[in-house]
């Protein structure tokens, strides 16, 4: 088992104590099989087994989760190799559909949780994610909201990820890509899950996302109009939960690897970046 986690900064508003520990257990996404496009194409038995530099592409989130000084816990769901599992405090089997997935990874973060802890939702295919971004976005995401959901610029993104294509949605305050964290109490988590599946459907699709939303943000999509603060009211009251849509403009944190292309040449395919950002 991993040991102990050094302290983080206590979260604003917060009082020495009252109980809330400024740190969150993380809950990593890594369902799926053999049947996922990237797995097939090089034989993997399941995305987060991908190989990437001879490690497993999940790996490099998880260092990235054992890094951070705001993770309390890390909760695995779905694939994992015996290395990767030493590295974890909890690993549940993954579910047949996202929804599952994120269910069953809820049960066990509350199963081991703490008064008042938030949860942190990240994908395993996010291998440029570094301990110090997780922190900077547990510190930004705060706890005045029920759930945080973060952005990220294309400018951010097209400037170290130049190659990498990505799903843009445009906006009044701009072009944004959706983010791979999210960050919320459990209590509006499962009040999400409902929408889960859904979104996951057509989260390549930003008009039927859009149209979930209600028509007032479909036309503000349409016509670039909508703002964030608008788009997180009205998300906002469809979930019954206080949302925040924050602005970022790290790319680490809405850049994966989804298809083929865009794994590094030591798969003989074209590499997206340079290799410094691996760190490998």
């Amino acid at each position: 088992m991993p040991g102990a986690r050094p302290s983080f900064d206590p979260p604003p508003g917060s009082r020495p104590g009252d109980g809330r520990d400024a740190r969150v257990t993380a809950i990593v996404l890594a369902g799926g099989d053999e049947n996922d496009l990237l797995a097939r194409t090089v034989g993997a038995p399941a995305k987060a087994l991908v190989p990437l530099k001879g490690r497993p592409l999940g790996a490099y989130v998880l260092d990235a989760l054992r890094d951070a000084r705001s993770v309390r816990r890390v909760v695995w769901v779905g694939a994992c190799d015996a290395a990767m599992a030493r590295s974890v405090d909890v690993a549940v089997p993954g579910g047949p559909r996202f929804v599952d997935s994120l269910t069953l990874g809820v049960g066990a973060a509350l199963s081991g949780g703490t008064p008042g802890e938030r949860l942190l939702l990240s994908s395993a295919d996010v291998p440029w994610l570094r301990g110090a971004a997780v922190d900077r976005f547990v510190e930004a995401a705060g706890r005045d909201h029920d759930l945080v959901y973060p952005v990220v610029s294309r400018a951010a993104c097209e400037a170290t990820f130049p190659q990498v294509r990505r799903t843009w949605i445009r906006l009044a305050d701009g072009e944004v890509t959706g983010g791979n964290l999210l960050s919320g109490t459990p209590e509006a988590v499962i009040r999400l899950l409902p929408w889960v599946d859904a979104v996951t459907r057509a989260r390549k699709a930003p008009l039927r996302l859009a149209a979930m939303a209600g028509p007032a943000v479909l036309v503000g999509l349409l016509t670039g109009r909508v703002t964030l603060r608008g788009l997180e009211r009205r998300l906002g009251r469809r979930l019954g939960s206080s949302l925040r849509v924050m602005m970022s403009d790290d790319p680490t944190l809405g850049t994966d690897v989804d298809r083929p292309e865009h794994l590094p040449a030591t798969l003989e395919l074209s590499a997206p970046l340079g290799e410094e950002l691996l760190d490998v």
